[in-house]
């Protein structure tokens, strides 16, 4: 069907519903107008697979015990520090820091990420393999569109972060899953997928992963499993992406190599963010990835430089010595709340629940006994004022019924003792039904 009746239907419907709300006076249209049926025909394809938003607010979790999003911690957040270092940014920098920015991003933060970098992450780069992005959310999407048109076929480990799971689904590619066990990302399958869709002569585009307490499960890939996967996408030359969101937010075990630092083909990109390690709210992250990806990206950002402004704090509390003394602050409160959910678990799960124990990140992935899905204790929870992530969410073509998420990072340990042992009644209460 042409455009052209659909824009004339909305005219008229809209001309209409304008005509009523004037009868109170009013020359503008009511927040009840009602659009015509046919409205969705006006959006583009992508905006019809991503559907409508689920709004939400942080402020208004109130008095729910929130076990769901990985919201960090209230309390640590470093409200006094990151004001200091806004006034130093604004001294020392503050023409450049309020002016649109460099699209590489802010240099004095280059320099920064490039030290912290090579501290934290053994990952030795120079200022050609970095781009600032606006959080891990953002630099993925750039990713995805200089690799990906609609119908391409993306390798994914899952279940996965929910994020991945919209925005491949939302951009039209064909997401091909592969099952995470407890060394991470599976070998096998990942190896007869990339050889059966090469077979049918569709080369996989990307592998997405997330190697280190990988969202939602917890599980850390191998150092065996990470130099196969990097040898398999030298092989078929296929860039791996490298989701590194929680490697600082270690809690015990020793730290493995970036997939980065152990590639030597460029085919791995690094992706990570200051949201975990500092505040969600900066909405910064970068990128790190061979000059060429770096050049594919950076040509998308159609905003130009991410947040100057910003990026001029967060270089002040770097340079300071600010940011290894915060992490180490966080790897204690987050640590002792991983450890009283586990507790919790043992203390009051009955038979038939099983649970991961991450080494860091922020979630505990728990499994249901036989017979009980999500959908029997979340009406329950939700009375009770907790709240959980389904483990629906994190799968691209279903799956996940009988599983979900739980977040140690926002609820303090009193609240996660009361929020576990509310999912076990609730567990509890469903087996009793049948």
């Amino acid at each position: 069907m042409r455009a052209a009746p659909i824009y004339a239907s909305l005219h008229l419907y809209m001309t209409c519903q304008t005509h009523r709300s004037r009868g109170s006076g009013e020359g503008r249209l009511s927040v009840t107008t009602q659009l015509p049926p046919d409205i969705d025909k006006l959006f583009s394809q992508r905006s019809n697979r991503h559907g409508q938003a689920a709004f939400t607010n942080p402020r208004n979790i109130g008095d729910r015990i929130a076990l769901s999003a990985g919201y960090p911690d209230p309390s640590s957040m470093p409200k006094s520090d990151m004001a200091e270092s806004m006034r130093l940014g604004l001294e020392r920098d503050g023409e450049l820091a309020l002016q649109y920015g460099a699209n590489r991003g802010y240099d004095r933060l280059l320099e920064q990420l490039q030290v912290k970098l090579k501290r934290d992450q053994g990952i030795e780069c120079t200022e050609d393999e970095l781009l600032i992005v606006g959080g891990a959310g953002q630099g993925l999407g750039l990713i995805a569109d200089a690799f990906c048109d609609p119908g391409d076929v993306v390798i994914s480990e899952e279940p996965t972060w929910m994020g991945a799971v919209r925005h491949f689904r939302g951009i039209g590619v064909d997401v091909e899953p592969v099952r995470v066990d407890d060394k991470g990302t599976s070998i096998d399958e990942l190896k007869a997928s990339v050889e059966r869709l090469e077979s049918e002569g569709r080369r996989p585009k990307l592998i997405y992963m997330i190697p280190n307490f990988q969202n939602p499960i917890g599980v850390t890939t191998t150092l065996e499993r990470r130099k196969e996967i990097i040898d398999l996408a030298k092989t078929h030359m296929i860039p791996i992406i490298e989701d590194d969101a929680y490697s600082d937010l270690r809690y015990r075990g020793d730290k493995l190599p970036t997939m980065y630092e152990l590639d030597d083909s460029g085919m791995v990109i690094y992706l990570s963010t200051f949201s975990k390690i500092i505040g969600a709210g900066l909405r910064l992250g970068w990128i790190v990835a061979h000059p060429r990806f770096i050049s594919a990206f950076a040509a998308l950002k159609h905003e130009g430089g991410t947040s100057p402004f910003v990026s001029a704090a967060v270089t002040e509390f770097c340079a300071s010595g600010t940011l290894v003394e915060h992490i180490g602050e966080l790897r204690k409160v987050y640590g002792g709340r991983h450890a009283a959910m586990i507790k919790a678990l043992q203390a009051h799960m009955p038979d038939g629940v099983s649970w991961s124990d991450p080494e860091g990140g922020f979630f505990v992935w728990v499994t249901l006994p036989d017979g009980i899905s999500v959908g029997d204790v979340t009406p329950t929870l939700k009375d009770a004022g907790v709240d959980v992530s389904p483990g629906t969410q994190f799968y691209f073509h279903g799956g996940g019924d009988n599983a979900i998420r739980l977040s140690f990072s926002f609820a303090n340990e009193a609240r996660i003792e009361t929020g576990v042992k509310a999912l076990a009644e609730a567990i509890e209460a469903a087996a009793a039904r049948g």
